[in-house]
């Protein structure tokens, strides 16, 4: 299965696209029974075979490579499975959950996305069950990463800017006191429709399918009105040499995973987890970057 060019055509443009994936359906089966066994056992993922099969599949690397436009990439955060259990009624509405959901995870600067290599998170979902739209399919708003980038570039300061790609979670207005980034948020822009009225994409995939995201863009989680969880395994990548940003606790989760991860692997796919973290800084909820502030604050 390749990465085709009119699908990468697709990522920049709308900020997600799915792909299939070369996985038989008995290595799917093994993926699955893994990610069962974890969710049950609360083991950590590296700790099953099956679980690090997936993990350090060539196809992975291959497809972010191709995205990031780079010779050579590392795992940025290896993924533990990632569950949408059912949710039990009543179901809020979808104008609801989208409002008070929709947020990005990654701020970059458009010149960081378009640039070569790309500094930007390559994030696949890789799916071990049907993801169709009722079953908590990911809302995504396609193009909106492009527009939030871009207004990154206008208006941070240089010294800012030269500490992105980080992940910093953000979200449109209102904005709560309590969450980590208050007062700083995304506005919204070209006298268009709010953000958070704005009509989201389900991100519908079937077995084996892989969601490439860009999570620069609003996106959301969604309600599961199913019967059955949907079951994802997750990986997200990024171009050698490109430095990027992290909370305390997440980088220190790394810090503290990625050995133990790279030495399950196999000889000829350690590369794909560094032994070093010189590529990886911290970058807390403060000093807050004041011209990311609410216009009323």
């Amino acid at each position: 299965m390749m990465f085709t060019d009119t699908q990468l055509a697709q990522y920049e443009k709308h900020g997600a696209v799915t792909i299939d994936s070369p996985f038989t359906t008995d290595q799917l089966d093994r993926a699955e029974a893994a990610w069962d066994r974890l969710k049950q056992s609360g083991h950590e993922p590296y700790e099953d075979p099956d679980y690090i099969e997936v993990i350090q599949h060539p196809y992975f690397e291959e497809v972010a490579k191709k995205l990031l436009r780079a010779n050579t990439v590392h795992l940025w955060w290896g993924l533990a499975p990632h569950e949408r259990p059912p949710t039990n009624p009543p179901y809020a509405s979808n104008r609801d959950q989208w409002a008070n959901g929709c947020h990005i995870d990654i701020q970059a600067t458009l010149e960081d996305f378009e640039a070569t290599p790309r500094r930007m998170r390559a994030e696949l979902w890789f799916w071990l069950n049907d993801v169709p739209a009722h079953r908590g399919a990911m809302r995504i708003l396609p193009g909106s990463h492009r527009h939030i980038m871009e207004h990154w570039s206008r208006i941070l300061q240089p010294d800012h800017k030269a500490q992105l790609p980080r992940v910093h979670g953000l979200r449109p207005a209102p904005v709560s006191k309590n969450t980590p980034a208050f007062p700083e948020y995304i506005p919204d822009m070209y006298n268009s429709t709010p953000w958070i009225q704005q009509d989201p994409s389900p991100a519908v995939a079937h077995r084996g399918q892989i969601l490439i995201l860009c999570s620069a863009g609003l996106h959301s989680a969604w309600m599961n009105e199913d019967d059955v969880p949907r079951k994802a395994m997750g990986t997200s990548w990024v171009a050698t040499g490109v430095s990027c940003g992290l909370p305390k606790n997440q980088r220190d989760a790394v810090m503290d995973f990625f050995p133990r991860l790279r030495s399950k692997l196999r000889p000829d796919r350690t590369h794909i987890v560094p032994d070093t973290f010189d590529w990886l800084f911290e970058s807390n909820y403060h000093p807050k970057w004041t011209e990311t502030f609410l216009a009323t604050y």
